[in-house]
């Protein structure tokens, strides 16, 4: 939980200065390019968490790896986030960036987790429906769960929809503990 509040803040940061300088996708395209090309280099991510590797010279790498491909401005974030020690936070800072991108742009992510496979059909439908309600374009991503054996649930930020039958198992399981037996 310590580091999202940590990636939040330095997401915040960097959103503003995006914000004012007009280039919130721009900006985005980058750090998901910084955050693809960590992943993708063979044991980029290692050392750029390796704690007894000094700042500067990460730095050095970074300039040499994104020289030309992201702005002044994203490499400068970069190496900050690298001056502060918080480089194993970049993944869930771009993960908070895009967030508040997405809520700049009225764009509200929803996942669908279903014990089968959900038609395209049905969730072109439920995101329509979820529009409507929610005032807000709604992106469904589809997880299968096969455990909570029929039914849907819904997961947008904070709120969970839940109408799977475990659900409903388990709270009929309650009631019957709690029922009085004369």
């Amino acid at each position: 939980m310590l580091n999202k509040s940590v990636a939040r803040r330095y997401a915040e940061a960097f959103f503003s200065i995006a914000q004012e300088t007009n280039k919130i996708d721009e900006y985005q395209l980058e750090l998901e390019k910084i955050v693809q090309t960590i992943d993708e280099v063979p044991n980029l991510k290692e050392y750029f968490a390796h704690l007894l590797i000094p700042a500067k010279d990460k730095k050095e790498v970074v300039a040499k790896i994104f020289a030309g491909q992201i702005s002044q401005i994203t490499l400068n974030f970069l190496d900050m986030i690298l001056d502060k020690r918080r480089e194993t936070y970049i993944g869930v800072i771009v993960e908070e960036y895009s967030g508040m991108a997405d809520e700049t742009r009225n764009i509200a992510k929803v996942n669908l987790v279903a014990a089968s496979e959900v038609s395209e059909a049905e969730i072109k439908v439920l995101a329509e429906k979820l529009s409507v309600s929610t005032g807000k374009t709604v992106q469904l991503k589809q997880v299968v769960d096969p455990s909570l054996i029929g039914g849907i649930m819904l997961r947008m930020g904070d709120q969970i929809i839940d109408a799977t039958v475990a659900k409903k198992l388990a709270m009929l399981k309650e009631h019957l503990k709690q029922a009085k037996i004369s």
